[in-house]
C-alpha cells in the first residue's frame, strides 16, 4: 500500500467543511490543542480564536472533561520593605498528569515559566483556567492562563494595606458573570466595610459599601470561594447561615447550613488555639458548594435548595499520625466521589473516604520546589482547570 505525500494528506483532512472540523477540535484536550496549532496556519487561526476557546469550555463543563490541575506557588514573604526581595521570582510548578484526582506517587511536575514583570507575587484565586497573580499587598495584580502563557496586568485597587500590620483582613475572590461574559475581582475591605469590584471587561474599579451585619468578617485574611455566580463565606462563631455576595447583583444574601451539621458542632469544645466548631466553604471539583466542619464534609446537591444539603464522608486529620506531620492542613480540592488531595507543609495527600468505610491515604508527594531560606518564603496551592481562554 503507497503512502501519501504530506500534500496529499493535508488535502483530505481539510476536504472536512470547516464547522465539523471545529466541532471535532472542540472535544479534545487543552494540551493537544496547543501542540495542533503547528499543522497549519488554517488550524493556528481556529484554535487561537477567542470564540473556539469559549467553545472548548463550554464543551468540556457540559461533558465534565475539564482537565484540573494543582498549581504550586513559591513566593518570597515579607512584613516591611526589604529590597533583597526586589528582583526574586516566584517559582511556579503545576501537579498531576491528565487528571489531578488521580495523585501518583511520582506526579509529573511541570516548571511554568513566570510572566514577564512577575517577581514576588503569589496566586490569589482562580476562575476557569485563568489565574489572579498579586504581591502580599495586594499590588502587581495580573491575570495569567498557566496552560497558554496569556497574561494580562490589572490596575492596584483603590485601598492601602500597612504591611507592618499582619493581621490586616482583607478577603479576595474571583469569578465569572456568565449573562455578560465578565471576570470580576473582588476585595472585602473590613476597615471601612468596602466592597472593591474590579471588572474586566470595563477594565476599571468601583467601590461599594455594606453594613456590619453583612460583612465578610474573617480574621485569617483567607480567600473566599465561588460557586453559581456568587462568592461565599461563613462567619467566625457558631453560624447560622452561608453569607453569600452575587456577582451579577452586587449584593448580599445568605443560604442555609446543614442543620445536622449546626447541631453536631454545638457539643464540641476549642481545643487550644482552634476552634473546631468553625465552618469552612469548599467548592468541590465540578462547581458544587461545599462546606467541612467537626471532620464532617457536606454538599448542596441543588444550589439554594435547603432540603439538598448531604453529607457526603467525614475523616479527621488527627486519625492519621503517620501522613500528616501537623494537624494544620488545607483541602487543595474535593471532589464528590470522595477523594480529598491535603496540603501539609510540603507534602501533597491523597486521601480517600469512601462509604462508612475509614479513610485511606492513596499515595503522598514531597514537594521539591523550596528556596534554601524557608523562613523567608511561602507556599500555596490553588486547583485550577486547563483551559484556552483570556481577557
Amino acid at each position: 500500500m503507497c503512502s501519501m505525500s504530506k500534500k496529499e494528506e493535508e488535502e483530505v483532512v481539510f476536504d472536512l467543511p470547516e464547522d465539523v472540523v471545529v466541532k471535532i477540535l472542540c472535544r479534545l484536550p487543552v494540551k493537544s490543542l496547543l501542540r495542533f496549532t503547528c499543522v497549519s496556519k488554517r488550524w493556528h487561526s481556529i484554535i487561537s480564536d477567542s470564540k473556539f476557546a469559549r467553545s472548548t469550555f463550554e464543551v468540556a463543563s457540559q461533558t465534565r472533561t475539564l482537565r484540573p490541575r494543582l498549581l504550586f506557588a513559591t513566593y518570597p514573604y515579607y512584613r516591611s520593605w526589604d529590597p533583597r526581595f526586589e528582583y526574586e521570582r516566584s517559582l511556579f510548578e503545576c501537579f498531576g498528569d491528565t487528571d489531578i484526582s488521580r495523585l501518583e506517587r511520582n506526579p509529573l511536575c511541570q516548571s511554568l515559566t513566570p510572566p514577564p514583570g512577575v517577581y514576588m507575587e503569589r496566586v490569589l484565586a482562580s476562575c476557569n483556567g485563568l489565574v489572579v497573580l498579586g504581591k502580599t499587598s495586594y499590588t502587581n495584580l495580573s491575570v495569567w492562563n498557566p496552560s497558554t502563557g496569556f497574561f494580562r496586568k490589572i490596575p492596584s485597587p483603590g485601598f492601602r494595606l500597612d504591611l507592618e500590620d499582619g493581621t490586616f483582613p482583607i478577603t479576595f475572590a474571583f469569578g465569572h458573570v456568565m449573562a455578560i461574559d465578565d471576570y470580576k475581582l473582588v476585595f472585602f475591605v473590613p476597615e471601612d466595610f468596602a466592597v472593591h469590584i474590579f471588572s474586566t471587561r470595563d477594565g476599571s474599579w468601583k467601590v461599594i459599601t455594606f453594613p456590619h451585619s453583612s460583612f465578610p468578617c474573617r480574621d485569617d485574611g483567607e480567600d473566599l470561594l465561588v460557586s453559581n455566580g456568587a462568592i461565599h463565606w461563613v462567619s467566625t462563631g457558631i453560624p447560622e447561615a452561608i453569607s453569600a455576595f452575587d456577582l451579577v447583583s452586587e449584593e448580599f444574601r445568605q443560604l442555609p447550613l446543614p442543620p445536622a451539621l449546626i447541631k453536631s458542632i454545638l457539643n464540641v469544645e476549642p481545643v487550644e488555639d482552634r476552634d473546631p466548631r468553625r465552618i469552612w466553604t469548599q467548592v468541590l471539583v465540578g462547581g458544587r458548594l461545599c462546606v467541612r466542619s467537626h471532620n464532617e464534609y457536606w454538599v448542596m446537591k441543588q444550589y439554594a435548595v435547603p432540603e439538598s444539603w448531604v453529607k457526603m464522608f467525614q475523616f479527621s486529620v488527627a486519625d492519621m499520625p503517620n501522613v500528616f506531620a501537623s494537624e494544620y492542613v488545607y483541602p487543595a480540592f474535593v471532589t464528590e466521589g470522595g477523594t480529598v488531595v491535603m496540603l501539609s507543609g510540603m507534602w501533597l495527600a491523597r486521601i480517600e473516604c469512601h462509604n462508612e468505610g475509614k479513610p485511606v491515604c492513596s499515595s503522598r508527594y514531597q514537594i521539591k520546589s523550596v528556596h534554601v531560606k524557608k523562613d523567608m518564603y511561602r507556599s500555596g496551592v490553588m486547583v485550577y482547570d486547563e483551559t484556552l481562554l483570556s481577557l
